[in-house]
C-alpha cells in the first residue's frame, strides 16, 4: 500500500494555489480531474499534493514535509522570493530542515541534506 495523495482543505483556493505554484515552485499535475476552483493537484513524486476547497479549512493542523536534495538551496530560493524564513535546523543524523506556513497557516517542512 502506498500513499497516493495528501489533501489540504483551504478556503482561498486562488491564493493558496498560487503560493504552492509560484512561491514553492510545485508543478501542476497534468491531469486535473475536478474544476480548479474546487480541487487542485500538484506533482510531488509518488504522492500528490492536493488542495480541496472548504468553507471551514483546518489550516495549521497538518504538516506537509518535502524531501529535497539541498535544503539550503530551497531556503535561499524562497528567501529570494521575499519570504521571511527561520534559520535552518540541523539534526543529529546530519540532515537539515526548516518550516514555513502557507497563506492559510498549513505548515510545510523542507528536509534533506544541507
Amino acid at each position: 500500500m502506498n500513499i497516493g495523495s495528501v489533501i489540504l482543505f483551504v478556503k482561498d483556493m486562488r491564493t493558496v494555489t498560487a503560493f504552492y505554484r509560484d512561491i514553492v515552485g510545485l508543478l501542476p499535475d497534468e491531469e486535473q480531474p475536478f474544476p480548479p476552483h474546487r480541487f487542485y493537484r500538484f506533482e510531488t513524486g509518488q504522492c500528490k499534493l492536493c488542495l480541496h476547497s472548504a468553507s471551514k479549512p483546518n489550516g495549521g493542523r497538518q504538516k506537509v514535509v518535502f524531501h529535497v536534495e539541498s535544503v539550503k538551496a530551497v531556503h535561499d530560493a524562497l528567501k529570494a522570493k521575499g519570504l521571511r524564513l527561520r534559520p535552518l535546523k540541523n539534526s543529529e543524523e546530519g540532515l537539515t530542515c526548516f518550516d514555513i506556513s502557507d497563506p492559510e497557516s498549513n505548515r510545510i517542512q523542507f528536509w534533506g541534506n544541507y
